[in-house]
């Protein structure tokens, strides 16, 4: 009996070593690579009519369909789109850093979701949003963890909203190699100061496999997993 015991341990440990491992390799993919939290779209001031839940899988409905360009059509725009957040009165003239990342939903005119420190209450981060072409501010930004605020900000003069289009251009001619490639509606960048990563992604859905392609800071490709 005791060595049907020691065989039932043995058999079992490496069981519980391997799935302790993929969830730990599983919570560091999720924290180098996050999804964006569901965020609901601003009012619009057309009669169009949607109801919009904005995530990597976002599900919308419309009664009135209309004419939008690509929020990727123009490295001068997304610049531009830039420059008017840091017009925004409160920030002007201010450096400004933001928390983790941001993104970008290419839908009706396209969509920017970023997290900003407060240049005046450096204690306090709030969502800003990007839509129907303005600038607005969402909501308070929840920290907690035991980290210096400090230390999980970047300045956002070292990121060009620019850089957007030229990842998506290179991942849009990557898609066309992969059977069944879906859509590519979303551009990513994330930035984790303690584990030294800045870096822009995007996912492109195959038929047969899912692909993560990762740029760097000025929009080089690194890799394709």
């Amino acid at each position: 009996m005791k060595t049907l015991h020691y065989n039932v341990i043995i058999v079992l440990l490496p069981l519980f070593l391997l799935a302790s491992c993929k969830e730990a390799k599983k919570s560091i993919e999720e924290t180098l690579h996050p999804k964006p939290q569901k965020r609901t779209a601003p009012a619009t001031d057309n009669n169009t009519s949607s109801t919009v839940i904005f995530s990597s899988s976002s599900t919308f409905s419309t009664t009135q369909q209309q004419s939008y360009k690509s929020i990727f059509e123009s490295e001068g725009a997304l610049d531009s789109i830039q420059q008017e957040l840091r017009n925004m009165p409160h920030l002007i003239g201010k450096k400004l850093f933001f928390l983790q990342g941001f993104y970008f939903y290419d839908y009706q005119g396209g969509m920017i979701s970023i997290d900003l420190q407060d240049p005046d209450k450096p204690e306090n981060v709030d969502t800003y949003t990007y839509s129907n072409g303005e600038w607005q501010m969402q909501k308070p930004v929840q920290i907690t963890g035991n980290f210096a605020l400090k230390s999980l900000l970047m300045s956002l003069d070292e990121v060009k909203f620019s850089t957007a289009k030229k990842v998506y251009d290179i991942a849009v001619e990557k898609s066309k190699t992969i059977e069944d490639a879906g859509p590519i509606n979303h551009v990513y960048f994330n930035q984790i100061k303690v584990v030294h990563v800045k870096e822009w992604y995007i996912m492109i859905n195959g038929a047969r496999h899912n692909y993560r392609v990762k740029f760097d800071v000025n929009g080089k490709l690194m890799s394709m997993e």
